[in-house]
Formats: C-alpha cells, sequence, structure tokens
C-alpha cells in the first residue's frame, strides 16, 4: 500500500512542479491535485499500521498533510490560518522524514 502511495506522491509532485514551472495547465488540473493528494494522504494514513507510531510519524503526517490540502481545495475551505496549519504539518513531516533512520 505505501508503494502505490510513494507512486500517488510522485505523480502529484510531477503534475504540480510543472503547473508551478512550466505554466502547463489544463481542464481540471486542480482538481486531478486535490483527489492524488487525497488518495496518496489515505494511503499514507493507513500504510503500515502494524510499525510503532514513532518509526512511521513523518508518513502520518505527509499522509495528513496530503488530505488535508487535498480537501482543502475540493471542498473550497479557506480560513484565516489553514496556510499555517499546512506549513506546520509540512515542515514537521519534512523533518521526521529527513531524521528517520
Amino acid at each position: 500500500m505505501k508503494k502505490v502511495a510513494n507512486i500517488l506522491l510522485g505523480i502529484w509532485l510531477v503534475v504540480a512542479g510543472l503547473i508551478s514551472l512550466g505554466g502547463i495547465r489544463f481542464g481540471g488540473s486542480g482538481t486531478l491535485l486535490a483527489v492524488l493528494g487525497i488518495i496518496a494522504g489515505i494511503l499514507f494514513l493507513l500504510a503500515d499500521r502494524g510499525e510503532k507510531l514513532l518509526p512511521r510519524a513523518g508518513s502520518i503526517l505527509l499522509g495528513l498533510w496530503l488530505l488535508a490540502n487535498g480537501l482543502f481545495a475540493v471542498l473550497h475551505v479557506y480560513f484565516s490560518g489553514n496556510h499555517i496549519i499546512l506549513a506546520v504539518l509540512a515542515v514537521a513531516a519534512g523533518v521526521l522524514i529527513l531524521i528517520r533512520p
């Protein structure tokens, strides 16, 4: 399951990069990114459930970030501080993934 989550995350990153850097846009690109993020986030949250919490904390936070980012976009949920929440989740996930042995 984590392998599929990583593949979806990779696709999400490529599409997001092409949209941001190359200005390559198509109808539904935002929706595609949101749906990919939601699915990848759910898979990251479900992956490796048998492991202890600490070794997979980075993956859990990454899953939460992907899920929140996708849901905010699909449901058009915007409130004061949602960018801060996403930024804190992203930094925490990145740090935990980098320091994981």
